[in-house]
């Protein structure tokens, strides 16, 4: 069963996320703030983190940046999920996801891309 880390502070996204993932017998680890992400990586090993950008006092890019920076993290795939920013402007920054979900998205959409990064 593949493993799929979700980074988001609202708990009712985590919930649609982990239960849409969970349908589809993915193994999912919510995640309400990405103080620990590190450790939960080291813990839960996912195939997969979803990443919100705009998260609770800390900026998702900013955390994307250290999972990219670091080779225990470097090679897991992520997409980043916003309400505010268009993907043009994701896919614009020196780091760039594997992926991008814009806010609100489509659950067969979103599906589909989580398929294709873990080859599920």
């Amino acid at each position: 069963m593949k493993r799929v880390l979700v980074v988001d502070d609202d708990p009712d996204i985590l919930e649609v996320f982990q239960l849409a993932l969970e349908s589809e017998n993915y193994n999912v680890y919510p995640l309400l703030s990405p103080r620990y992400i590190f450790k939960t990586i080291k813990e839960f090993n996912p195939d997969l983190i979803i990443l919100d950008i705009m998260l609770n006092g800390m900026d998702g890019r900013e955390v994307f940046k250290q999972l990219k920076s670091s080779p225990e993290t470097d090679k897991i795939p992520v997409i980043m999920a916003s309400a505010r920013y268009k993907e043009s402007y994701v896919s614009s920054q020196k780091y760039h996801p594997d992926d991008y979900l814009e806010k609100p998205f489509n659950m067969a959409v979103m599906i589909q891309k989580v398929n294709r990064l873990t080859e599920n």
